[in-house]
């Protein structure tokens, strides 16, 4: 009759290291079951204010508007009484697309008077910022260099009168 270590052709040691490691691996998922959460919520926070793609998608259904759907908007916009933050951002939006002055100063003024808004989108409203700054700097300048030639060709006009009275007349 064949012997008992015959029968299993492994080792008794090696048999006992194999127990060894399945308990500890028994062990180890036990102690990281009872393990807390790490402290984070499962869904992000929502933001407060106004998110960039919020601000991105506004500025691109203003852009897609034609002159007629954007006065009629910014009339509507203008007659509120009080507007919030969202509303601030599409007078500044709808503003920012008028040629005069006046209109870019009040849409840079709108966008001064937003609050809350997400980290995200800050750049993008600073951004917007210097953009109608510069515009608005860039048509002053316009005007003044207009305002200069205008000058320079009154100037010119004189010029050439002056140039015709000191002229002597040739009688024959």
């Amino acid at each position: 009759m064949p012997a008992l270590v015959d029968l299993f052709p492994f080792n008794l040691a090696s048999a006992a290291m194999t127990i060894k490691s399945v308990l500890l691996a028994a062990f180890m998922l036990m102690l990281g079951a009872c393990a807390a959460p790490p402290e984070r919520p499962a869904f992000p926070a929502p933001q407060t204010g106004l998110g960039a793609s919020a601000l991105l998608s506004e500025l691109t259904r203003v852009a897609a508007l034609s002159p007629d759907q954007r006065r009629r908007e910014l009339a509507g916009l203008e007659g509120e009484r009080r507007l919030d933050d969202a509303r601030r951002f599409q007078l500044a939006a709808l503003l920012e697309r008028e040629d005069s002055v006046e209109a870019l100063e009040r849409g840079l003024k709108s966008l001064g008077a937003i609050d809350e808004i997400d980290s995200r989108a800050r750049p993008l409203l600073e951004l917007m910022k210097k953009s109608l700054k510069a515009r608005i700097e860039l048509k002053q300048q316009t005007a003044h260099a207009q305002e200069l030639q205008d000058k320079l060709d009154q100037i010119k006009v004189l010029e050439k009168s002056l140039q015709q009275r000191n002229t002597p007349d040739r009688t024959p």
